[in-house]
């Protein structure tokens, strides 16, 4: 799985499939960003969300990055990972090697006592 456009096509492909997990409440949408010249690839949520502690009808706006994911020198940058179970572990699983991976949120001292690169 060393091949760069491997590692987009997968990265795309992960990223639009957690575009179809829906929320459980408010009117949350997702949008998918993919830069392929740059290599970064994010997943955004936007929408409206309820605040039943002002009243039953207030919402506030949502507007954030889900999962950022950039390609540097080769390697998989994970740079923010929203989700439950974990890119890093969806990529392990589709066979992406983990000296492969960064956790790019992570300090790098606690990336050197992790299995990922």
């Amino acid at each position: 799985m060393a091949n760069l456009e491997q590692y987009r096509q997968l990265i795309c492909s992960i990223l639009i499939e957690h575009t179809k997990i829906p929320y459980s409440y408010g009117n949350i949408q997702h949008e998918t960003i993919f830069d392929r010249e740059q290599d970064r690839y994010l997943v955004m949520i936007l929408g409206r969300e309820p605040v039943p502690e002002l009243s039953p009808t207030a919402t506030r706006r949502v507007h954030g990055c889900l999962i950022h994911i950039d390609i540097i020198d080769g390697k998989i940058w994970i740079q923010r990972d929203g989700t439950e179970e974990g890119i890093a572990t969806e990529l392990v699983r589709a066979g992406v090697p983990k000296d492969r991976i960064v956790l790019g949120f992570r300090s790098e001292e606690l990336r050197k006592n992790s299995e990922f690169a």
